[in-house]
């Protein structure tokens, strides 16, 4: 269980990062816009929720 949280939290974190580029990459980087940052604050969603899990999770694991 803890390697599939490592995967999951590893690609958490990847994914906000990969976004915010592509969207630099794909606009030619002429300018940042409001919907940058929110489609790359959007990514941390997943980020957020399997932190979640992991912490709800974590007593589960001892018994």
């Amino acid at each position: 269980m803890k390697g599939l949280f490592r995967l999951v939290i590893t690609l958490s974190i990847i994914t906000p990062v990969t976004i915010f580029f592509g969207y630099i990459i794909m606009d030619e980087g002429d300018q940042f816009t409001a919907e940058h940052y929110m489609v790359s604050a959007l990514g941390t969603v997943p980020l957020i929720f399997a932190l979640l899990v992991k912490f709800l999770m974590t007593g589960a694991e001892k018994e």
